[in-house]
């Protein structure tokens, strides 16, 4: 599984396409990044998804390299009702500002 490690993608000649964060219940935060052709979840020491707890976690997470592109992605349970419809895609894509995108 390719993965990604914020010491790794902090530095100021890196250049991320696309940045994901990915919002969950409890103030969680998963990141995503397509850099170098790959894109994948940011890791921790142990390879296990680096958790953040803010977006702003995140954007100090990697402050010192170039992000062209950000968005944060939620997917809400709210559709899940006993007897209601089959779901259907809720995914809420949003763009966010990140200081320094190229």
């Amino acid at each position: 599984m390719p993965y990604h490690r914020v010491a790794h993608l902090n530095h100021q000649d890196v250049r991320i396409n696309e940045l994901v964060i990915h919002s969950f219940e409890m103030g969680v935060y998963l990141a995503e990044a397509d850099y170098d052709g790959r894109t994948a979840f940011l890791v921790d020491d142990d390879n296990k998804p680096q958790r953040f707890h803010s977006l702003d976690e995140v954007k100090l997470a990697l402050d010192r390299c170039t992000i062209y592109q950000a968005y944060l992605v939620h997917q809400s349970a709210y559709d899940e009702m006993c007897g209601g419809a089959d779901k259907g895609d809720n995914t809420l894509k949003v763009p966010i500002f990140v200081p320094g995108v190229g």
